[in-house]
């Protein structure tokens, strides 16, 4: 990967109907450390570490019947393959709801959902050299069923936390309009479309990563904005490494006419073309 990083993503913010019961489940399932709490709100991450990677946040709100733009899945990035076997030990031993397990060429994945029905992934990224990287900068990804054996028989110490090193790798999110979100994560923020898979999904990435921000239409197209109290996701942190591409940034939104809220001179919000809120952060 490039040795310069634009990015990173930081937390990733969810309303839930059923606070304690999602505490217990994203702390002994998902194996994160709460850093901070009260009755209206919980922060998660890693024992032993600052950043918050997943925040919860109580909401009166009900979950809505019918399909709308939000959420597929957030994706917690480990720093080992050793450690997404240790994980995989530890969802098998608690009989964890597993709903998949992927090779996707440039990382190996496990997928399962929340209480509530948000998607999860855990997975680890392949060495680079291993990548596959065409001629215009596009990584294209596969989806094949993943070497679990391989996986657990590196991972031989079962892992029931989160180790250091693990961030927010990705979020992927359900969208309505391929072209509205290409205009804005592409020509606005600045990401690269990584890969296209042919009208179903677009995935964007900085910096030569696979991929930061996934969209694709699987919920079917032209759907609703959830509120921003709707269970689901509330927001969601990119954090901007200089303040020369932050302020470039802010300035290509100011001139497309994009409304920023909450400004102050090193954070603001956006909403993307999903109704979906963006915490933008200089870090």
């Amino acid at each position: 990967m490039s040795e310069m990083k634009t990015i990173e993503l930081g937390a990733v913010s969810l309303n839930v109907k059923n606070l304690e019961k999602q505490k217990e489940f994203y702390q002994n399932t998902i194996g994160l450390y709460i850093i901070e709490e009260s009755d209206k709100k919980v922060d998660l991450g890693i024992e032993g570490m600052k950043d918050i990677l997943v925040s919860l946040v109580d909401t009166k709100e009900e979950i809505p019947q019918e399909k709308m733009t939000g959420l597929y899945h957030l994706a917690l990035l480990l720093p080992t393959r050793k450690a997404l076997g240790g994980i995989l030990r530890h969802l098998l031993a608690i009989k964890a709801p597993l709903i998949g397990a992927s090779d996707h060429g440039y990382s190996e994945a496990l997928y399962l959902q929340d209480p509530e029905g948000n998607g999860i992934e855990i997975y680890r990224d392949k060495e680079r050299s291993q990548w596959d990287i065409k001629e215009n900068g596009q990584i294209k990804g596969v989806t094949f069923e993943m070497d679990a054996e391989g996986v657990l028989a590196e991972g031989s110490e079962l892992l029931s936390k989160m180790p250091i090193g693990t961030k927010m790798g990705h979020v992927h999110l359900s969208v309505a309009d391929f072209e509205a979100n290409e205009t804005f994560y592409r020509d606005i923020l600045g990401f690269q479309l990584t890969d296209d898979l042919g009208g179903y999904a677009r995935f964007f990435g900085m910096d030569g990563y696979h991929h930061h921000i996934g969209t694709n239409n699987w919920l079917g197209t032209g759907l609703k904005q959830p509120k921003l109290e709707t269970p689901g996701i509330n927001h969601y942190e990119i954090v901007w490494e200089t303040e020369e591409v932050f302020q470039q940034v802010r300035k290509t939104l100011n001139v497309s006419g994009k409304e920023l809220l909450n400004e102050t001179p090193k954070q603001f919000e956006i909403l993307d073309p999903n109704g979906i809120m963006i915490t933008m952060i200089l870090k």
